[in-house]
């Protein structure tokens, strides 16, 4: 009886915590605009060519249909809206001054705005988006604030690619900041979480998800990155994998560098299997076709193995989500040409 009293408290706690979370969750609008900017709120006004949007914060803005991309519904819980805390916005002389850099600006509310500051006080700021739009946002409502004028592609702000760590499998030479990670899954069965550290460790590891399997494999891919800025990248690591059978291993230790260039990438790596010393050698590249999607290739070429292979594919990029679709040609001596698909998706958080 005891039990059963307990049980039934537990059940209403949970329901009133629900009911009570659910009525502070309201349905706002979210606008995507040409220039990548976001703006949440509901729609105050509407005629034929424009539309006044109000904020969450209260702010106003007046936008042009021809500059709005899509229209979807999100839900905000209005707990999680305030003034923000954030002391960063405040702290960097170089964006109080900078009025002629592209600025992207993230609310409290979810908003995420790119353009020009106009002028800027203790309290405010008059943002001029790139899309022409004005509007006066209150400090207290941004939660961060970064220059992105090199991300700017023909006046357009082109989102940074979230899984630029790798190539379709392969590192590159750039590594995770301290707090950042990301979940990854490739060819379904193979799931991997790495996270950052230090600003120059990434931890990652996974282990194979193969159905009806009694054992799976496991693999580790630490990664040491000692220098890296914007243009240049270059790590060192291990990619270690346990086969089921207790004897079987593999374990590859690698270095690589990456160098960035304007719509590009090229990485160079090389490093050697330490149960045979056979030297590996990488060579990848990238390159950036639109806002949303860039073309990468990855191939492997080993010493005195037949175990080559060249990839091509493209990867469909999101603000934290990439998915990858390629696909891989064995190099071995055959009249067909033998093509293996890739497929690939990376959660970044």
């Amino acid at each position: 009886m005891q039990r059963t009293n307990i049980f039934l408290v537990c059940v209403l706690i949970l329901f009133f915590n629900s009911t009570f979370l659910l009525s502070q969750t309201k349905n706002y609008s979210k606008f995507i605009l040409s220039d990548s900017s976001q703006v949440v709120g509901t729609v105050a006004f509407e005629d034929e060519l424009a539309i006044q949007i109000k904020t969450i914060s209260g702010a106003e803005i007046r936008i042009n249909k021809n500059n709005i991309i899509s229209k979807e519904i999100t839900h905000i819980n209005n707990l999680n809206i305030g003034p923000s805390d954030s002391k960063s916005i405040l702290d960097s002389n170089d964006l109080l001054l900078d009025t002629t850099a592209t600025i992207r600006l993230e609310l409290t509310d979810g908003s995420t705005l790119i353009g020009n500051i106009e002028s800027e006080d203790s309290t405010s700021i008059s943002f001029n988006l790139l899309s022409k739009t004005k509007i006066k946002i209150e400090k207290s409502t941004i939660l961060r604030r970064e220059i992105v004028t090199s991300k700017l592609q023909n006046g357009e702000y082109w989102i940074e690619d979230p899984n630029r760590t790798r190539l379709f499998f392969a590192p590159t030479g750039r590594g995770l900041r301290s707090g950042k990670g990301y979940f990854s899954v490739y060819e379904i069965f193979f799931p991997m979480v790495a996270f950052g550290m230090f600003d120059y460790i990434t931890l990652s590891g996974g282990m194979s998800l193969f159905p009806g399997a009694n054992n799976q494999l496991i693999y580790l891919a630490p990664k040491v990155t000692p220098f890296q800025n914007e243009k240049y990248a270059f790590s060192v690591g291990d990619f270690f994998v346990k086969f089921p059978s207790d004897d079987n291993y593999l374990n590859i230790l690698y270095g690589v560098f990456t160098a960035t260039f304007d719509k590009g990438a090229l990485t160079l790596g090389s490093g050697f299997e330490t149960y045979d010393s056979k030297p590996i050698f990488l060579i990848g590249g990238e390159l950036r076709i639109s806002r949303y999607a860039k073309l990468i290739t990855e191939n492997w070429f080993i010493a005195d193995s037949e175990f080559n292979f060249v990839s091509l594919g493209f990867r469909f990029l999101g603000e934290h989500l990439a998915a990858d679709f390629a696909f891989v040609i064995p190099l071995v001596d055959s009249e067909d040409i033998i093509l293996i698909p890739w497929i690939g998706f990376a959660y970044n958080f």
